[in-house]
């Protein structure tokens, strides 16, 4: 998302809303934790996640976010370099004519993703492969190409990653869609039952699991969202911008850019969104 924002979105929220865009892009969870220990003070926060909102809520947290809004939804593929040693096979993937985990598991596959602890796509990635192993009856699939949660062989910084692909350090990669249409890579695209990217599928998804720190984490479509930190230090623009980027031309550019709309949902508390907003509130999340 971060090439999107930083050369569609912001310049032309700096020409139409005569406000100054600044942005800072890296994983989500990584981005909450920065934020509830006062390294960074936003004025918006977009997530990858309601996850990521949720660390940020409550006396416990210093209620430093009350609400989000759904923004967007999303969907995992694997993005490939068109150069790889291994073109040939992906694009026979991407077409359907061979399975895309068998060629990831040939030797010699440099495969990358994001950490499953700092960013939501990396958790999701996690998930992804559990279900893979049930839907093409693969009971090794995950061990055989992720080898653990977090091999430091494969796992690159939410920043980094599409860089490591374009340049040819890794053969392929877990994208979300967006990011490989922006990018322009070609990608294969995966069934509804993986891709956590159908909201019908949501309780299926949910029988993937991750524990971290003892809890239990249970798969979920991927839903990006956005808010206002309480922290923020110009709450009038801010407003602004969440407008422009739910309901204005900043949402028709996300919609080009490999996005799916969904309707906006709130999560939290609706008293607290700025009345501006209270009108592109479209039902409650669950």
């Amino acid at each position: 998302m971060t090439k999107v924002m930083e050369q569609k979105i912001g310049p032309q929220a700096d020409s139409r809303l005569h406000i100054k865009y600044q942005g800072e892009g890296a994983g989500s969870t990584a981005l909450a934790q920065m934020i509830k220990s006062g390294l960074r003070t936003p004025d918006v926060f977009i997530s990858a996640s309601p996850s990521a909102d949720k660390m940020l809520m409550g006396a416990s947290n210093h209620n430093l976010v009350n609400w989000y809004l759904a923004l967007a939804q999303d969907q995992l593929v694997i993005a490939y370099n068109p150069k790889s040693p291994f073109a040939k096979q992906l694009e026979a993937a991407a077409k359907g004519t061979v399975p895309w985990y068998q060629v990831m598991e040939e030797p010699g596959f440099r495969f990358g993703r994001t950490d499953p602890l700092l960013d939501p796509k990396g958790e999701s990635t996690i998930y992804m492969f559990e279900l893979a192993q049930s839907y093409y009856h693969q009971p090794n699939l995950f061990k055989q190409i992720l080898g653990s949660n977090e091999n430091p062989k494969q796992v690159f910084p939410e920043e980094s990653l599409l860089s490591q692909l374009t340049t040819g350090q890794v053969d392929a990669i877990v994208a979300y869609k967006h990011e490989a249409v922006e990018w322009g890579v070609p990608y294969i695209t995966l069934p509804d039952a993986i891709n956590l990217g159908n909201v019908n599928d949501k309780a299926a998804y949910a029988k993937a699991t991750m524990t971290e720190n003892g809890k239990v984490k249970h798969g979920a479509p991927i839903l990006f969202t956005i808010t206002i930190p309480t922290t923020s230090k110009d709450p009038k623009d801010a407003a602004a911008f969440v407008q422009y980027l739910v309901s204005g031309q900043g949402h028709d550019i996300l919609m080009k850019d490999g996005f799916t709309s969904v309707p906006t949902k709130l999560g939290g508390n609706k008293a607290d969104v700025p009345s501006g907003l209270q009108n592109l509130i479209q039902g409650t999340m669950n």
